[in-house]
């Protein structure tokens, strides 16, 4: 019988989790398989789980399912794929039993298909020499003869080529590309194998199209950000997994005019310049990846350098902020029911403490039927929505006429349009103001600022460049404060705190709020440490009364801790669950519950 098998092993403090299915391959989800996953994911909390269970899977024949606990100190992650050909799952491990161990995994393609080859992979493994964790992009070694065949291809390649990749789709671009090599190959007479052209061409690709050696660090959805700090020093990766955290790779410009090149090709495809005399850049990619970029000046002491915060194909979802212990299903069912019900958000914290991720699962809980209008200086929001309309801001360029629309141009603008709800990416300046004008009018709005606590956030309102009337603040309702830190040798990201605006003293100058939710580090949970103000108000003007809103709320929890359960990931399928649940929660919950 062709069979597939599920190897997961999870590497955690203080126990070593494995667990085993042999099922057949059209099988491959099962309540049972999900019970011993979930199972899995007590003993991640600390709990011993050792359970053994057979059980007969209707027309396809016995399953087996075993999960242990076992093992000493040992830190890491796991990674788990399943094809028919064969399945692997490797950790990544520090301390106690299992010192050293690794975690591969494949970054182009990034889901290589059955009998697809990979050209480059991850290879994250701890370095005894060091005391930290490596990054390792492995590619295809190439033989003297290649190498000098590529080197001589690239050349020939950059004189005869007279388009620009940026403008065609990736598809297209690879079509012309192969074609040109395979001319070029016949033309010199180079006699090569399939497989040292497929080598050849993954190459001249990753050179030609993407972003030469760090297209690879590109290409993996598990890395947030990505810093060259100079000529010859290796590039640094922010990994998502806490355990992993901020790791250094194997990537490094060695050479100060390549760097140089590197970043003035970036610039280009940013649809921007930089140069000595002005060596400072802000733009976005054209996959909307964010670049910070500095030219080798007397400003860049080590040399050119930048950093790329990168842009997320499929953006996470509540289900990811649960896995990640960022929020509990308490506090987020609490978000949800009070964005549905058209109470304005404002998501504060400081640099990557992940406000735009919360923003974006925040815009998920928004009904299918409403009107969205979303403002940025990049585009970063991701949104199912069919009735969403993205607008991003724009800067002047001299010489072209093309004038600068920024985010205070595209919010009056906005207002116009009729929304039902208002995103804007982050409120720097004078923008501010139309927004809270706007909260104060009744339109729902969700927003970003740096700002890591009430006291900060105040100064920040009422100070230049936002320089607020203080008697629009209490047009805001809540406040949800994020902060990135390093718990427990491992960096995370928590909810500090959610707080309720009261509403604004103006005899104190201050504003009279109300803590709702609040982080006890002792023992990473979530407290619910006062009665909410704001679901009493919610209560008034929607006719609920105070029991209706607390059943509404653990109704809410229960799909929240269905998608958990589930590991529903993709945004797509998460919309798809809530809709099912607006569209008819009591059949959506009876479905869940039988499930």
């Amino acid at each position: 019988m062709n069979v597939a098998r599920i190897v997961a092993r999870k590497l955690i403090k203080g126990y070593k989790i494995k667990t085993t299915v042999k099922k057949p391959v059209k099988y491959v989800e099962h309540r049972r398989v999900r019970a011993a996953a979930g199972a899995a994911g007590k003993a991640e909390k600390g709990e011993v789980v050792k359970v053994v269970e057979k059980f007969e899977i209707p027309s396809l024949g016995e399953a087996k399912v075993k999960i242990s606990a076992g093992g000493v100190g040992a830190v890491g992650v796991g990674k788990v794929w399943v094809s028919t050909a064969g399945v692997g799952a490797v950790g990544v491990g520090i301390g106690g039993a299992e010192k050293f161990t690794q975690l591969k995994y494949s970054l182009i393609p990034s889901k290589p298909r059955k009998d697809e080859s990979v050209f480059a992979y991850a290879n994250i493994k701890w370095d005894d020499t060091s005391k930290r964790y490596i990054y390792m992009v492995v590619e295809p070694k190439l033989s003297p003869k290649l190498e000098k065949m590529l080197k001589r291809i690239k050349e020939l390649l950059e004189e005869r080529l007279d388009i620009d990749f940026s403008k065609l789709k990736k598809f297209e671009a690879k079509e012309y590309l192969n074609k040109q090599i395979t001319e070029l190959l016949e033309y010199f007479g180079f006699e090569i194998t399939k497989s040292e052209k497929d080598v050849l061409r993954y190459y001249i690709e990753r050179d030609f199209i993407g972003l030469g050696k760090i297209e690879p660090l590109m290409q993996d959805d598990q890395i947030e950000d990505i810093s060259c700090d100079g000529v010859g020093i290796p590039i640094f990766v922010f990994h998502r997994d806490p355990k992993i955290g901020s790791v250094m790779t194997n990537v490094v410009f060695e050479d100060g005019n390549e760097l140089d090149s590197f970043i003035i090709r970036m610039a280009q495809l940013c649809g921007k310049s930089i140069s000595v005399a002005s060596p400072l850049l802000d733009g976005a990619l054209p996959d909307g990846s964010r670049l910070q970029a500095t030219l080798a000046t007397d400003i860049a002491r080590r040399g050119s350098n930048f950093t790329i915060r990168k842009f997320t194909k499929n953006p996470l979802t509540p289900t990811h902020l649960l896995n990640y212990g960022t929020l509990d299903v308490r506090s987020l069912a609490y978000l949800w029911f009070v964005v549905d019900y058209g109470c304005s958000v404002l998501v504060c914290g400081g640099t990557a403490s992940g406000k735009t991720t919360l923003l974006n699962v925040l815009s998920l809980f928004i009904k299918p039927d409403k009107k969205i209008v979303s403002i940025e200086d990049t585009a970063e929001l991701r949104l199912p929505h069919p009735h969403w309309v993205p607008t991003v801001a724009r800067t002047s360029i001299a010489g072209e006429g093309i004038k600068e629309v920024d985010l205070f141009d595209l919010l009056k603008s906005s207002f116009r349009q009729r929304p039902d709800y208002i995103i804007v990416g982050e409120v720097r300046g004078k923008e501010a103001y139309i927004l809270f004008q706007q909260m104060a009018t009744g339109h729902p709005s969700l927003a970003t600022i740096h700002a890591e606590n009430i006291t900060k956030l105040m100064d920040r309102l009422t100070s230049p460049p936002i320089d607020l009337p203080p008697g629009l603040i209490g047009s805001l309702d809540l406040i949800v404060f994020l902060q990135r830190m390093k718990y427990k040798d491992k960096f995370v990201r928590r909810m500090n705190e959610v707080i309720e605006m009261v509403r604004f003293d103006p005899g104190m100058h201050r504003p009279v709020v109300n803590t709702v939710f609040k982080w006890n580090s002792m023992n990473d949970t979530f407290e619910n440490v006062g009665k909410s103000v704001m679901l009493k108000k919610i209560a008034d003007r929607s006719g609920l009364t105070e029991r209706e809103i607390k059943e509404e709320l653990k109704r809410r929890m229960i799909v929240l801790a269905w998608l958990k359960e589930n590991n529903i990931l993709d945004y797509r399928d998460v919309h798809r669950v809530f809709n099912a649940y607006y569209t008819d929660p009591d059949g959506t919950l009876s479905t869940m519950m039988g499930d």
